[in-house]
């Protein structure tokens, strides 16, 4: 036989086959060295060709999975569709007939498998695989050729002989239950069954009452296909095995195929050591936010790292890596390994326009989601017609005698912090934070010392907003994390603090005040240089109506920022909307505070 992985072992049988050779002819081992070296050679050669179509071989499993569970819903459907896959019966594909519920459930469950199939789950493919073994040796009972039965198992076989290509391992705890609740759910599936139609054996007409043939009943019975007559009470007890076993099935199958979750770890020690990394590293105005607490940390080598989150079978990386630019590539395909053991899927939101090269060169794709506006501070200013409606806002605050104060985390006293967590309480109206990719999920925490915050006062010296700053590295500027304002405070006093934060940062040397992410602003941005798509510019507005997308660039415009390009990344075609929507639960955007949560 040929080996599939080309071990030493498969190498050992040509060997011995040599010498037998050798042993039954006239040729003398010396004559004939070179046999082993040829069947060695062979051996190789066979395998490396194997290995080689494993690729193929997982796609087509992938495909034939899907292919089913079509024909399978389509039978549901009826019509044409039905036609179609009856058709496919002189194949032998597995579809089942008999009632609509039979099919459909089939249906839905091979969708299932492919979609675990497609993240590479090894569960997926054994399941897929002993299913169609199954079902092909039950056919060939039932009458089914018996080479075509043959043709199905081998055919399971070789997809089975595939896993190498589906190194996903289920959740280490969920694998754990389902192996303590296998055996339980099994055998109280059949205690229910059994007892069930051995009360009822008279009433059904069933003449064998041995346990084999009542479980073998009780399965016909769930399935719906036990050709026996119901009446009365009875129909109870079919309905409730029937929902039994489904139950059951669902939860075994919940078990099986849930996310692979990590064990939290909380060590200081990868955190002071990320925290160095932003340090050296963290000029771009999302890189301090990789910094938040309920995001992973993912090192390659001791010089760059990866923050992601898994929502579900996707691990959503937080901006971009931290490190040299040039290691990732190298950073990416170490994290694709990574995830691809559990099952994962890779996104991105966030990540820089300026690296996209880097993350094609990394096998991922790129769609330009949106731009951040960024004030540069050498260019800001509020002299000139341009700012005249900005300056005057900042002007009529002033004469009110608004004041403001600029102060590191660390230095602010305790009575402050109070009254400003008060004042974000109120202004998010009894909400959760939201964000992830631009924002750190905590304020005023002992963790961020070199986090700024501009205070903004009324006349009596009372606090009445306040802006949160991230720092970037090495003392570049600062980026947008919290603003908050009491909701009495004068309509223009975000203008005011962002306006006098750039004018105090400009003074102090830095060069950059990041704002806010803006969805799709190339394609609505009135100073855009490319005419932009109908179809996302349309979108926007439309995502006006449940976030301020339109809202805050009108804003955001009156500081006259520039613009710049951030991504959603994403391994293929169809992860691009998995991935989109992994962003959307990410950012807790649905949860976003709105005016009319605050109550004055």
């Amino acid at each position: 036989m040929i080996g599939l992985n080309g071990s030493s072992s498969n190498n050992i049988v040509y060997a011995v086959a040599a010498d037998y050779y050798c042993e039954q002819s006239d040729r003398s081992p010396g004559d004939d060295r070179s046999l082993k070296t040829r069947a060695v050679a062979i051996n190789e050669w066979a395998a490396r060709r194997l290995r080689g179509s494993f690729p193929f071989i997982a796609s087509f499993t992938i495909l034939t999975s899907l292919l089913l569970a079509l024909m399978n819903i389509a039978l549901v459907v009826g019509n044409r569709f039905s036609a179609l896959a009856s058709g496919a019966e002189r194949f032998h594909a597995v579809t089942w007939q008999g009632p609509a519920a039979l099919p459909a459930l089939l249906g839905i469950f091979l969708l299932v498998l492919t979609y675990q199939l497609w993240l590479r789950k090894r569960a997926a493919l054994i399941v897929f695989s002993v299913f169609l073994v199954a079902q092909a040796v039950v056919d060939v009972f039932r009458g089914l050729n018996h080479v075509q039965g043959a043709s199905i198992v081998l055919v399971g076989m070789v997809f089975l002989a595939s896993r190498a290509e589906f190194p996903a391992r289920p959740d280490p705890e969920s694998l754990k239950r389902l192996k303590q609740a296998a055996p339980v759910t099994v055998l109280g599936f059949f205690c229910f069954g059994v007892v069930g139609l051995y009360f009822m054996r008279a009433s059904l007409g069933l003449t064998g009452d041995s346990i084999y043939s009542l479980a073998y009943r009780s399965v016909k019975v769930a399935t719906g296909d036990s050709g026996l007559s119901f009446h009365g009470w009875a129909n109870v007890y079919r309905f409730s095995l029937t929902l039994l076993a489904l139950a059951l099935f669902f939860y075994l199958a919940v078990l099986l195929f849930r996310p692979y979750r990590e064990t939290a770890i909380d060590d200081p020690t990868i955190r002071r050591r990320a925290h160095d990394l932003v340090k050296r590293y963290g000029s771009d105005s999302l890189a301090y936010f990789t910094l938040r607490n309920d995001k992973r940390l993912f090192f390659f080598t001791e010089e760059m790292f990866i923050a992601y989150r898994t929502v579900g079978d996707v691990a959503i990386i937080s901006g971009d890596p931290v490190g040299p630019a040039d290691l990732i590539p190298g950073a990416i395909d170490a994290f694709r390994d990574y995830c691809l053991e559990r099952g994962w899927r890779i996104g991105a939101i966030g990540a820089s326009g300026d690296l996209e090269p880097l993350y094609r060169e990394a096998g991922l794709r790129c769609f330009q989601v949106g731009e951040e506006s960024i004030i540069r501070l050498d260019r800001f200013t509020l002299e000139g017609r341009d700012v005249r409606k900005l300056r005057q806002s900042v002007n009529k605050l002033a004469r009110m005698g608004i004041t403001l104060e600029f102060m590191f985390n660390a230095s602010m006293p305790a009575h402050m912090r109070h009254e400003l967590a008060q004042i974000s309480v109120d202004w998010r109206g009894g909400k959760d934070e939201a964000g992830y990719s631009m924002g750190l999920g905590r304020l005023m925490s002992a963790e961020d010392p070199d986090c700024l915050l501009s205070i903004a006062y009324d006349p009596d010296m009372n606090p009445i907003g306040f802006i949160y700053w991230a720092p970037m590295y090495p003392h570049l500027g600062y980026s947008l994390d919290i603003h908050r304002t009491r909701l009495d405070a004068p309509s223009a006093l975000s203008e005011f603090i962002i306006a006098r934060t750039a004018e105090f940062l400009r003074q102090n040397g830095s060069r950059y005040l990041s704002l806010h992410f803006l969805c799709f602003a190339q394609h609505y941005r009135e100073d855009r240089e490319q005419p932009g798509s109908v179809f996302w510019r349309t979108a926007a507005r439309a995502i006006s109506g449940i976030l301020p997308v339109v809202t805050v660039y009108r804003f955001d415009k009156k500081f006259s920022p520039t613009w710049k390009k951030r991504l959603l990344l994403h391994q293929s075609a169809l992860d691009l909307v998995l991935v989109g929507l992994t962003a959307i639960s990410a950012e807790a955007a649905l949860r976003v505070t709105r005016p009319s949560d605050r109550k004055k």
